[in-house]
């Protein structure tokens, strides 16, 4: 017996996500983007489900993730790393586990240069965190640069590892796919774009990138605090998982996506 199309509608349910969140073991990002900081902010401002992305690297996600449970379990909180392959286009992985993020953070490292002296002094610490926001350690490959990988070896490294691969921040003049290509590549197998707050539902720019014909997060890339939430995206799901973000990229029983 098929499923009654209404009694599964009733199944799904609206959750807001910022799918992009630096913490502070990106470079760059701010010393205040701790797990419970960030947990406690993501409340505040009424995420259901965020990702962890920091620049190629998953070392603090599981940190975030308990940071999370000490809070109830809310947010919902996926591993996710922001990529940046040779031509420097950055790409947002989204991992079904922790375990698979590790997999393929272990790789970057060990294809990224240590950091020195000088790189600590431009770029900051790129600080290993707990679930309470101590200190337990300093990365030192140099996450702030690309990896030799092309950009269809980072999507498919992404998906070796049963992820899913976001073009990040389409709409930025630096880091994106049109600003390092000058194009979008048709066969680079992406499974949806990103694009940042400047980027307003319904606008001429959302329809343009829209006829790329694939389904658009929104996120807010934040490397401080005040950042988190300023790009969302609207889900439809029956529970705010991985499992069920990917089944909605793909449109899946009325399940959606959409840039909020």
């Amino acid at each position: 017996m098929s499923e009654d199309p209404a009694a599964m509608d009733l199944q799904l349910k609206r959750y807001r996500a910022d799918l992009h969140i630096h913490t502070a073991l990106s470079p760059c990002a701010s010393d205040e983007m701790t797990p419970p900081a960030i947990v406690a902010t993501a409340l505040k401002v009424g995420l259901d489900m965020i990702a962890v992305s920091d620049h190629n690297s998953a070392g603090n996600v599981a940190a975030v993730q308990e940071a999370a449970g000490a809070a109830g379990g809310r947010p919902a909180v996926l591993p996710g790393m922001e990529i940046t392959s040779v031509e420097e286009v950055h790409v947002l992985g989204l991992f079904p586990s922790i375990e698979a993020a590790w997999s393929v953070s272990a790789r970057l490292r060990a294809l990224l240069p240590p950091a020195n002296g000088g790189y600590y002094s431009f770029f900051g610490d790129q600080r290993l965190l707990d679930a309470e926001g101590r200190a337990v350690g300093t990365e030192t490959a140099a996450l702030a640069y690309a990896s030799p990988l092309g950009l269809n070896e980072t999507v498919a490294l992404i998906h070796d590892a049963g992820g899913v691969a976001i073009a990040a921040h389409v709409d930025r003049k630096a880091f994106s796919v049109f600003s390092q290509l000058g194009f979008f590549p048709p066969n680079a197998g992406f499974d949806g774009i990103e694009v940042t707050r400047h980027v307003m539902p319904r606008s001429p720019q959302s329809a343009e990138l829209a006829a790329l014909g694939l389904p658009m997060t929104g996120s807010s890339d934040a490397h401080f605090l005040e950042e988190i939430g300023s790009g969302t995206t609207e889900l439809r799901l029956i529970e705010p998982t991985f499992a069920e973000l990917a089944l909605a990229l793909v449109g899946a029983g009325d399940r959606s996506v959409a840039h909020a």
